[in-house]
């Protein structure tokens, strides 16, 4: 355990309440590394949500069952009186455990990782504003400077995964990792095999689990993205400001290059997730769900001002705003505005004009450094930020086209990618499957179509990468808050 970590389960721990309740007005209990630590480290569960989701986790644990104990990190609201009185009460700022540093707001802003380090110097006297800056650039460049993991032992670790928890985050989080540190080094071909092997698993887990999640209360979560405007609704107050930023074909891949970039500019998560995306993983269905809030349609059109009006009509006050963001130029946000939605569509070009995962990495990297920037104006104006995406994307090998037979018996022009194909009659959908026998991995469910493996409708041969089936990459999204 490190020395704060300790000293910061010292600080919320005392009392002799089997409960104790956190208030963190800094945050820094919530951050995603900090909770980790803690909960690897903690005698006790500990758990961090708002007022609200501590009231339904103490409803169905610790009412049910007086013998255990929980520390809870209350993120938004206030406990009722009813189980306050029956708790340990703490307020913990992190600035509290660096008394002799002036700047308080700065130390509050820095990640686990530097402020360990910070405190395992035990600097004795007055440390001013200057001097801790000076502090956490030799830190900082300390970090930078440390070599990549060999690529090797991620190669191994990748395929040493066995029987993989889909349903806990941090699994496609270890992948996505991994598989980074692999493609950095130009080595996708030595973990290609493993990549199938494991979304071979997960297509088992999404036929368990899939049809459920889109019906599903979105209350704690939204399990799929049909959910998110009602997860908003339930979970957050009217006057609270809440912006929803949708990167479009945002895999897990490219949310952990964002991630390292927000980090860089001290915005840590406060909790990160997954949903699924709509299957078929394309835009018109599942950036559809996300703002319509239901089950998508077929016959829908693609446009912002319709995602606009979508966004709109689901909040009678707080003057809802949209943008669609084409550039670098700063969002023009009303004072007023207490719900924000904001679409980029920046990475799926990128996505669209790489044939290679080295050369897609190599473009979110420039891509995540200049978006992890409009992070800094929404956190400024006072946004609570969810991140998520439509859908991801995934490398994949021409198998054949589409004939002009089966192109004549689709649905439209949407109907029908590289990875999904929607017909007009289940007969026709019936026979296109039944032709197909077992020469790739396929969903199938009435009248629509789509491939599980890195398979696509193109030219034999062809490799790109694209979206529409329900691999891993393509359905598993990020469901993230800051």
């Amino acid at each position: 355990m490190s020395e704060l970590i300790n000293e910061i389960l010292d600080s919320i721990s005392r009392g002799f309440h089997p409960l104790t309740i956190v208030s963190n007005p800094d945050g820094f209990l919530a951050h995603e590394d900090v909770i980790q630590e803690l909960k690897r480290e903690s005698p006790t569960d500990v758990v961090v949500g708002s007022d609200i989701q501590l009231r339904v986790h103490y409803e169905l644990n610790l009412r049910r069952n007086p013998e255990k104990s929980a520390i809870y990190i209350l993120s938004t609201g206030d406990m009722l009186p009813d189980i306050s009185t029956k708790a340990n009460n703490v307020r913990f700022k992190i600035a509290e455990l660096f008394p002799n540093f002036v700047d308080k707001e700065t130390i509050s802003r820095q990640s686990l990782d530097i402020l360990s380090k910070l405190y395992n110097k035990h600097i004795q006297g007055i440390v001013t504003a200057q001097r801790l800056k000076d502090l956490i650039a030799d830190l900082t460049s300390s970090c930078v400077a440390e070599p990549v993991k060999d690529f090797g032992e991620a190669i191994v670790n990748l395929k040493n995964i066995d029987n993989p928890d889909w349903s806990d985050v941090a699994t496609i989080r270890r992948i996505s990792e991994l598989f980074i540190k692999v493609v950095d080094n130009d080595r996708y071909d030595e973990i290609a095999e493993t990549i199938d092997n494991l979304n071979f698993e997960f297509q088992h887990y999404l036929d368990n689990t899939y049809w459920n999640s889109i019906n599903a209360n979105p209350y704690l979560k939204p399990r799929c993205v049909n959910g998110i405007v009602s997860h908003i609704r339930d979970n957050y107050q009217p006057g609270q400001k809440v912006a929803l930023v949708v990167v479009d074909v945002m895999a897990f891949l490219q949310y952990g290059v964002l991630r390292t970039a927000l980090e860089d500019l001290h915005i840590s998560p406060t909790e990160e997730d997954w949903t699924y995306s709509w299957i078929p993983s394309i835009t018109c269905l599942s950036r559809q769900a996300i703002f319509a809030g239901k089950h998508p349609t077929i016959d829908y059109t693609q446009s912002p001002n319709n995602e606009r009006l979508a966004w709109q009509s689901h909040w009678q006050t707080g003057f809802p705003q949209y943008f669609y963001d084409n550039g670098d130029e700063p969002l023009h946000i009303s004072n007023d505005c207490k719900r924000l939605a904001l679409v980029t569509v920046a990475l799926d070009e990128k996505m669209h004009s790489s044939t290679s995962y080295v050369e897609l990495l190599a473009l979110t990297k420039i891509w995540a450094k200049s978006f992890a920037t409009r992070f800094v104006q929404l956190k400024e104006a006072g946004f609570d930020i969810i991140l998520t995406t439509d859908h991801g994307n995934v490398l994949a090998k021409g198998w054949r086209p589409f004939t002009p037979t089966e192109k004549a018996h689709l649905y439209g022009k949407a109907s029908r990618g590289h990875r999904h194909a929607i017909f007009m009659q289940k007969d026709a959908s019936d026979q296109f499957v039944s032709d197909l026998g077992y020469s790739i991995q396929y969903l199938h469910k009435q009248s629509w179509f789509a491939i599980r493996d890195n398979h696509s409708f193109a030219s034999t041969g062809k490799v790109e990468i694209t979206h529409g089936g329900s691999h891993l990459f393509e359905c598993m999204i990020p469901f993230i808050k800051f």
